[in-house]
């Protein structure tokens, strides 16, 4: 994702993969584990980045799924770390670490998905971190093309708010394009606003405000 405030770009990767499935009649129970990363890149020309901010994130979940309802327990390990470069007057690294679970529950439709959730964070350092947020959201998604000439899958477009508060205050809304079937391989293009506390564990007690265009890729 490209800042529109600032000539940098957020890159994320990572996945959540179901390693076990237990059916239960006509609903199903799977045990998976995730591990992805976001980082903070600076451009300094074309194919020049630096990173500045880096948070890894790995853990396990247990999800329950079935018809309009899923509901999933998980818990990470995330450790939030300064690279390559960083402004060395305003910020010094220091060690950001925390375990925490969160807990969510979606209910689904043909056209969207509402979902609310817990976060509790049991371990962290610095130890002063506040330990419970609240999440509420919802997605909403239509299809405005069955396929084009040149692509042979449907297109949708797609719409998300994420609202976190309580100790960890944010809004992010997200609005886009994507060239794929909902939960399939694909390409999203999108739009994003986001307001609250920086993303970033490192810079976790800074206020933001940033809009920005990005591309993700489904595998």
């Amino acid at each position: 994702m490209k800042y529109f405030d600032r000539n940098s770009l957020k890159v994320d990767i990572g996945n959540s993969l179901d390693i076990f499935q237990f059916p239960l009649g006509f609903n199903r129970l799977t045990v998976g584990a995730d591990f992805f990363a976001y980082t903070l890149v600076n451009n300094h020309g074309f194919l020049v980045l630096r990173v500045e901010a880096i948070d890894g994130f790995f853990g396990g979940n247990v999800s329950f799924r079935s018809d309009g309802f899923s509901a999933r327990f998980r818990v990470l390990h995330r450790s939030a770390h300064l690279v390559d470069e960083y402004d060395e007057l305003s910020v010094k690294p220091f060690p950001f670490t925390m375990e925490f679970f969160d807990l969510l529950f979606a209910l689904e439709k043909k056209t969207g998905r509402f979902y609310a959730g817990l976060n509790y964070i049991f371990r962290s350092k610095p130890r002063d971190l506040k330990k419970i947020y609240v999440q509420l959201g919802f997605e909403f998604y239509k299809e405005i093309a069955t396929q084009l000439s040149f692509f042979k899958s449907p297109i949708l477009f797609v719409f998300s708010s994420d609202l976190k508060f309580h100790s960890s205050q944010g809004l992010n809304l997200t609005g886009g394009v994507k060239f794929g079937r909902l939960y399939s391989r694909g390409m999203l293009f999108y739009l994003v606003y986001y307001d609250g506390f920086d993303i970033y564990g490192q810079y976790f007690n800074l206020k933001r405000k940033f809009g920005g265009f990005g591309l993700s890729f489904d595998f």
